[in-house]
Parts: C-alpha cells; structure tokens; sequence
C-alpha cells in the first residue's frame, strides 16, 4: 500500500505501519477476532459509505456471539470511520472493522482486553481497480462442507469461520476455477466463501435459506430490488443436481456488488442473464443514490 495511510486504533487515527497483532495474542492463536466490511462508492454526489448503519449493527452483533465486550459505541464506530475515511481521502474503496484481543495466549485463557481498529483504504491505494469484480465468475464445487450452524456462529463474521471458505476457495482455483461453491452438511448449495447466490429459471430467483448461510446484507436489498422489479425471490433448498434447471445466477456481496455467473461445474448459463442484467441497472442506481428508496443506505463523505 501506499506511504501516509493512517488507520483508527481505540480512538486515534495513527500511521497504519504501527498498527500489530502479537502472533502470540489470544486472536492470532484462536482466530477470535471479528469484523466488518463495508464499500465506498462512488456517486455524484461524492463518495459514500453503502449501509453502513446495516454493517455496524453486524459487527457489533459478531462481537456479541463471540462473547467479546467492544468497548466503544456504534456511534463512536460511525464517526471513526467517516473520521478515517476524511484522513485517507477515500473516494471509492474499502472499509473494515476489527474487534480482536491482543492479549498474550500461551493456553486456554479468557481474554479481558478488547482492541479496536477501523480501516478506510481507496482502491487506488491498494492498486486494486474499482471494477475488480465486475466479470463474470466461474464456480467450482467444493469437497469442504460449510460450517453447520450447530458447530460454530455461522452468523457472525469470526475470523476462525473464514478458514473454511479459504480452504475452499483454493481447492476451487486448484482445479481451475476463479471461486468455490460451498455445500451444507445435507449438500445442498449454500454459498460462496465470501459471497451469497442467487439463481433464476423461468423469471423466478431462487437463493438457500438463512440457516447455513451469512444473512448478507447486499443479499437482502438485492432481494428488495428484485421484489421492486416484480421478481418473485424464494428462499428454498437447492440441490447440486438441479443446477443445470437453471438459466442465470449471479453472486452477491459487499464487494462485489452483483457479479454475473458464468459457469458451475459444467453447468454454463447465460451471462448475464435478463433478470441479471437489469438487477445490475438497478443496483448501479442504488449504488449512485438516483434510487429514491434506497438513498437511506448511503452514507456521505463529503
């Protein structure tokens, strides 16, 4: 990253290069630590933080489930991140969120202190192009089962659940594909590591329930804007061998916006797809504040 990027540590906006995690920490050895992603987009009238209230809410309900005490408010969270994202001069980038404990872990300890740290980061600065995410995606089925509910929080956003979706995700590129398809514990389909699915046969969108999946919060005002089309949108149970029944789909997610899928398995769909292609139309004027609805979920940087 670039030199003069500064990040927000327990209510200091400090040089980020200062910002450490002992690898002997409880969070480093446990994976303990929680987060939150959030995108800032570009719109006319100037950059703004997508649903940010929505992601507050999130991180502060991960901590929860992790029995982690954060010992800030979601308004001081809030300010620290338009605080942070001011410094940095953020136009269209990246913000996350992490609640960790940086006491020392050499066994089964509880930890007492709780850390906060918020990142506000420009694509620019991370020389990663804005439209990153906007080609279309091909998935490949994964041996590695999604954490069942009953195993681990699956609803919270603990960095130990994220390895699961790693592992995943390079066994995917492994065999060629640009991301994994994750299974629930009965193999039906339940998501992309970091992302949620949506799949549409004969103008109906279909996406796995709630129970082994991140509720996203993307997925839920894709849901709203597909409803706003007339799209009827069921949560149902989709088996793998019914993916070829399909005629579109497309992956959802904070960064990712709404990316088109191009191809499961062997199964190859159109790309996009109608339903995909005006669901991108719409979300480009949510994204840019021209949706009179959704304005709300902007927040402004200027």
């Amino acid at each position: 990253m670039k030199p003069g990027i500064v990040g927000w540590l327990d209510g200091k906006l400090v040089d980020w290069r200062l910002i450490s995690v002992s690898p002997l920490s409880h969070s480093f050895n446990r994976a303990s630590a929680v987060f939150e992603v959030m995108s800032v987009v570009s719109t006319p009238g100037g950059p703004a933080v997508f649903c940010l209230e929505e992601h507050l809410q999130r991180f502060l309900s991960s901590a929860s489930q992790a029995f982690m005490k954060i010992p800030f408010t979601a308004e001081v969270i809030r300010r620290a991140v338009i605080e942070t994202s001011h410094a940095n001069g953020l136009k269209s980038g990246i913000v996350k969120c992490y609640a960790y404990h940086p006491d020392i872990d050499v066994g089964p300890a509880t930890p007492e202190t709780t850390t906060v740290a918020v990142f506000c980061l420009d694509f620019s600065a991370l020389g990663i192009p804005h439209d990153k995410y906007a080609h279309p995606i091909r998935l490949g089925v994964s041996s590695l089962r999604k954490l069942h509910p009953q195993t681990a929080a699956v609803h919270a956003k603990i960095t130990g659940n994220y390895a699961n979706g790693f592992l995943a995700r390079m066994e995917a590129r492994g065999r060629g594909y640009d991301e994994a398809l994750m299974l629930d514990l009965d193999g039906f389909v339940a998501e992309a590591p970091t992302a949620n699915i949506f799949l549409a046969s004969s103008g109906v969108v279909v996406t796995p329930p709630d129970e082994c999946v991140l509720p996203g919060i993307t997925r839920k005002v894709v849901m709203d804007v597909l409803g706003d089309m007339g799209v009827q949108v069921r949560k149902q149970p989709i088996r793998v061998e019914d993916l070829g029944s399909f005629d579109e789909g497309f992956l959802s997610g904070t960064l990712r916006h709404v990316q088109p899928l191009a191809q499961i398995e062997d199964c190859v769909f159109a790309c996009p797809g109608p339903i995909t292609a005006s669901l991108l139309d719409r979300m480009q004027e949510v994204y840019e504040g021209t949706a009179e609805r959704y304005r709300h979920l902007l927040t402004y940087l200027s």
